[in-house]
């Protein structure tokens, strides 16, 4: 990767990608034609086998603020991420999937934000997500807009920043994602997400982790982001054999990470993020398997290996949550698929 040392700018664009020739050349052309140009794009080529690498290092031969790194074999997205991050030379952050796309004005307003004299380490703004069916569903931040300080942070976000108790899952103020986040780079290098193993919710911890570690959040109800759930890429549409495995994984990292500081409301949001990732985890078998009694059969052999009883913390999850855990504990696997489904559909119902 060749750079002009002369070079200072203020964003680093990081896109990760592997074998996204379908959609990489949108995903790129949205940024080059961001109205603010100080930026550099660093395309990370996770080990594509496809024409991805080719189109990465045309569009390297014709501007000179792209630079591309050939990872040679596939790692997995956290050590791209990490692979850019550690070659960027920004002052800012900014990730973006190799099948989603930016809105022009992000940098242009990320910068009027993040060149104030009083600059934020996070400008969190909102995204728009693409369903398969074409259906556009936006969601700007879920906090009033503005800058928030420590103690504010403190206060009204850090609270209810992945679940607020009592919830529906996935309801937080604060979103899983890397991509509706601009981050400091200095931030990020002291909080980015060192467990590279991790091939589901790497972007998960590592954007709590640096929330958590932020002096200063500038939160914009503007969208900016399209994330992109149909190009065929999305992680919910393959099975994962180790997808339970890798939950309890991620959220045991998270709670090593910034959990056990004396913060009941973090652990407990923890407690949650690791029954979310359980439910995911089963709900995947009843997608994947072709019956019930082979869906039950799998969850039971791989639930069998955890030596922990119950099979996750459950202070802070509601009654019925907790329920669910103590019959998956028991090996009950029966009812808490027929509890599993009942949930999804009702949400189903409820998004339409």
């Amino acid at each position: 990767m060749n750079r002009d040392k002369t070079e200072s700018p203020f964003f680093s664009v990081i896109i990760p990608v592997y074998n996204n020739e379908k959609t990489i050349e949108k995903c790129v052309d949205s940024i080059l034609l961001q109205s603010y140009e100080n930026f550099e794009l660093i395309l990370v080529n996770d080990g594509s086998t496809d024409s991805t690498p080719e189109i990465c290092d045309r569009y390297a031969g014709a501007d000179n603020r792209i630079h591309v790194i050939h990872m040679g074999e596939n790692k997995g997205v956290a050590a791209a991420r990490n692979e850019g991050l550690f070659r960027s030379v920004g002052r800012y952050i900014c990730y973006v999937d190799g099948d989603d796309w930016i809105d022009r004005e992000l940098l242009q307003e990320a910068a009027c934000i993040l060149q104030r004299p009083d600059s934020p380490d996070i400008f969190s703004f909102g995204y728009t997500l693409i369903e398969e069916n074409g259906k556009l569903t936006s969601y700007p931040c879920f906090v009033r807009p503005g800058l928030y300080r420590k103690e504010r942070l403190e206060r009204e976000i850090y609270p209810r920043m992945m679940r607020a108790r009592g919830q529906m899952t996935w309801v937080g103020v604060v979103s899983s994602s890397l991509c509706d986040k601009i981050i400091s780079r200095e931030l990020l290098m002291k909080n980015y997400c060192q467990d590279t193993s991790l091939f589901a919710y790497e972007d998960f911890v590592c954007a709590y982790e640096c929330m958590y570690f932020a002096d200063k959040v500038y939160f914009s109800s503007e969208i900016f982001y399209y994330y992109n759930r149909f190009s065929g890429c999305c992680m919910h549409q393959r099975y994962h054999e180790e997808l339970f495995a890798n939950n309890r994984q991620a959220a045991r990292y998270l709670r090593l990470r910034i959990g056990r500081r004396g913060n009941d409301a973090i652990e407990e949001q923890i407690n949650q993020f690791q029954f979310d990732g359980l439910v995911s985890a089963i709900y995947q078998e009843l997608q994947f398997r072709p019956s019930f009694v082979s869906a039950c059969g799998s969850i039971r052999e791989k639930t069998g290996q955890v030596e922990e009883f119950p099979i996750c913390p459950v202070d802070g999850l509601t009654f019925s949550e907790k329920c669910y855990v103590y019959l998956v504990s028991f090996g009950h696997i029966y009812p808490a698929l027929l509890a599993t489904k009942a949930v999804i559909l009702l949400l189903r119902i409820w998004r339409k």
